[in-house]
């Protein structure tokens, strides 16, 4: 899965800035400022509990309750499902007419980014710089991946003060990400995505037109009634 960093100010304090590195951070001084990306510190119990029941209600306003209607299988075999019932379902079946059909294409489109994603880790080629990544970060923390030292981060920061563990976050992503330039494993991933995202979308080339067609159907209803 990508590595993604996010926050609201660009001069290393509080949250991270906005920074996606899907195969493995590959700037040094930004793992030195920021390591993962990943906070240490937490708000506490009480406050995660009342905006998990916030979150809930809304999620139901918006999403619908029930049995869950609409079934697809996106590119990479998931099975993504959703209600029927629901604000946002009701919204798309006045825009695109068949709720049906939207909710198909919609889903399929917005998962091929992650299909071509998938098809670059298992592609022998990615699999080979991975594990001349794997052989130079090893001195630092054996990891088979960037998301196995990211793992193994967060077992050793477990008990330690929280600026110990933002030390240690950083050490290990300094690492990660001299080793990424060293082996061009996050070029190589990107290279190889170019090639199986093209691969995709001639896979997909009658459902992305479906999906275009539904677009502009909402597109034009919301037009001609000034939405």
């Amino acid at each position: 899965m990508p590595t993604r960093s996010v926050g609201d100010d660009g001069q290393g304090r509080g949250d991270a800035p906005q920074r996606e590195f899907p195969y493995g951070i590959d700037d040094p001084g930004w793992a030195a400022r920021h390591g993962f990306g990943i906070p240490v510190e937490h708000g506490s119990r009480e406050q995660g509990v009342s905006a998990s029941r916030t979150q809930q209600r809304l999620s139901e306003a918006l999403f619908g309750t029930g049995r869950r209607e609409l079934s697809t299988r996106t590119a990479t075999g998931l099975v993504v499902q959703a209600n029927s019932d629901g604000c946002l379902a009701e919204a798309q079946r006045v825009l695109y007419g068949d709720l049906g059909r939207w909710f198909r294409t919609e889903v399929t489109v917005n998962n091929l980014a992650g299909a071509a994603h998938r098809r670059v880790t298992q592609d022998p080629v990615y699999r080979a710089a991975l594990a001349r990544w794997s052989h130079c970060v090893a001195p630092v923390q054996q990891a088979d991946s960037p998301w196995e030292l990211r793992s193994a981060w967060q077992r050793r920061a477990r008990g330690l003060a929280p600026r110990e563990a933002t030390a240690l976050q950083q050490r290990f992503a300094v690492a990660e990400a001299r080793c990424v330039r060293r082996t061009d494993l996050a070029r190589s991933g990107a290279r190889l995505e170019k090639r199986h995202a093209a691969e995709l979308r001639a896979e997909y080339a009658d459902v992305l037109a479906e999906h275009r067609q539904l677009r502009d159907h909402g597109l034009r209803y919301a037009v001609r009634h000034g939405l």
